[in-house]
């Protein structure tokens, strides 16, 4: 009799580990457009990529709390929201409901009742219209920041990635999937390398490990579970170690099938965090989605999937200024500006869903309730970039092109940037500054149409132009009292 209730108790989990909770939906699935550049719905419609940043939606809110973010991230125009399955605190650290992740910390085995409240909340994005990018598991269950194998309780290697990413690829066919998180597949002992540089006398040298076979296995699971159309990317740190691959997805498995579009962090330091480790300056995010947008060989879709966090201190550390609206605007236009399929906005205590007197602030910002920071300002300006290039007759077909600016386009976030409609019938032009442009508008015919618009509020004013075919014309941006920046747009 115990050995039928132990094979009963076997075929059971056996069903757990492999039913699909959450169905095939024909209308989630998102695609690639056929030049390579853009996300596109089941139907083929342009899809701009409007994320926001969620990590601990899944491990920290309740319902009440998970459908009041859902319902504002959705009245703001958010259609996709990163959060993730095996946590960043830890698999013995639980959930609201005192639920581990993962049972005896085997990676193989899912809590189905933890599992069950993703599949609620990752149902509830839905009805909002949100679809969520999934990161399976963070990237320290791979390997910590000093090269050591997992956390010391739970590893993903070699011996069941496969396995784990075909059950997650089955319970969440549809979902765009991120790789692990915040960590690079080709890895050293990070931390031996920034304390010997602090410290001087000869640098030592270390050794690498190629963790690239962990991200393939996990990779196939995936497209095992969810199809080989499935959406993947990797989700890397904004450092590298000099000699290995700069820290964007392609750098790193340009040559490989499943990686079907681009990703960087740009990160949220303006000063070199860890010397001599190289690194994305946050106030040059666009650098990174140039470098992504214009490399050779197969072409993706990019994004800068974690840029500067609106309310978190420069690099996280306390005393230094925090990124404010208009430093998350500004560089969320930028990499638009420079090829981008979309952008992802995040706020310091949302991303890690603070909650005072529950949790404990990691204090890298000042510590307030993820439920007030909901409504920072820059959380309702984001939309106005998919907006001002969605009401383009042009769009997708939009390419960055600096050729247009005449004169100095300045450099770090006071960049100005261009867009030019591929059949030549627009340009777009985002200047940070509110300094005069100059614009070379021999590419539109005569006659053009010239209006301002406010990435505030969203909202359209005529602007002067007396430019004929052939010829140069300087705009004067608009002065208020709120912001400098604005968006130039010029039709034919």
């Amino acid at each position: 009799m115990l050995s039928v209730t132990v094979l009963l108790a076997s075929l059971l989990a056996l069903h757990a580990w492999r039913c699909a909770a959450v169905p095939h939906n024909a209308s989630y699935p998102l695609g690639v457009s056929d030049n390579g550049r853009h996300f596109i719905t089941s139907d083929g419609q342009p899809f701009f990529w409007q994320a926001d940043t969620a990590w601990a939606l899944f491990h920290r809110s309740n319902i009440s709390e998970a459908t009041t973010y859902l319902d504002d991230r959705a009245s703001k125009g958010f259609n996709m929201v990163l959060a993730v399955g095996v946590s960043m605190f830890g698999p013995a650290d639980p959930n609201r409901f005192g639920q581990l992740p993962l049972v005896d910390f085997d990676i193989t085995q899912p809590n189905e009742a933890y599992w069950a409240y993703v599949d609620q909340v990752y149902n509830l994005a839905w009805e909002r219209g949100i679809r969520v990018a999934l990161v399976p598991a963070w990237g320290y269950y791979i390997h910590e920041s000093n090269n050591v194998p997992g956390d010391g309780n739970v590893t993903v290697d070699t011996s069941n990635a496969y396995a784990f990413g075909k059950w997650f690829g089955d319970r969440y066919p549809d979902s765009p999937k991120i790789l692990v998180a915040d960590t690079n597949p080709y890895w050293t002992n990070k931390t031996a390398v920034s304390a010997d540089y602090t410290s001087g006398g000869v640098p030592q040298t270390y050794a690498f490990t190629d963790y690239g076979p962990v991200y393939d296995q996990l990779a196939k699971g995936l497209q095992q579970g969810g199809g080989p159309n499935s959406l993947i990317t990797i989700h890397p740190t904004n450092q590298w170690f000099s000699g290995g691959p700069i820290a964007t997805a392609s750098a790193f498995f340009d040559d490989r099938d499943w990686l079907t579009f681009d990703a960087c962090q740009s990160g949220h330091a303006d000063y070199a965090p860890n010397p001599p480790i190289p690194w994305w300056n946050a106030r040059r995010g666009y650098e990174p989605v140039q470098i992504m947008y214009g490399k050779s060989g197969k072409i993706r879709p990019v994004l800068d999937n974690e840029a500067h966090y609106e309310a978190r201190y420069d690099n996280g550390k306390a005393g230094k200024p925090y990124w404010n609206a208009s430093d998350v605007r500004i560089g969320s236009f930028q990499a638009a500006f420079s090829g981008s399929a979309g952008v992802t906005y995040g706020a310091d205590n949302v991303m890690q869903w603070y909650i005072p007197g529950l949790y404990t602030q990691d204090g890298s910002g000042p510590a307030r309730s993820w439920s007030e920071d909901i409504q920072l300002p820059g959380s309702s300006q984001i939309q106005n970039i998919r907006k001002v290039l969605t009401d383009r007759k042009a769009y997708p077909n939009l390419v960055p092109d600096p050729t247009v600016i005449i004169g100095d386009s300045g450099g770090d976030d006071n960049r100005t940037m261009a867009l030019r409609a591929g059949d030549n019938s627009a340009l777009i032009i985002y200047t940070p500054t509110g300094a005069v442009l100059k614009i070379n508008v021999s590419c539109l015919d005569s006659p053009i149409t010239a209006s301002w618009f406010d990435p505030l509020d969203g909202s359209y004013t005529s602007a002067n132009v007396s430019a004929t075919y052939n010829a140069t014309a300087s705009f004067v941006p608009p002065t208020n009292s709120t912001h400098l920046d604005w968006v130039l747009v010029l039709e034919a």
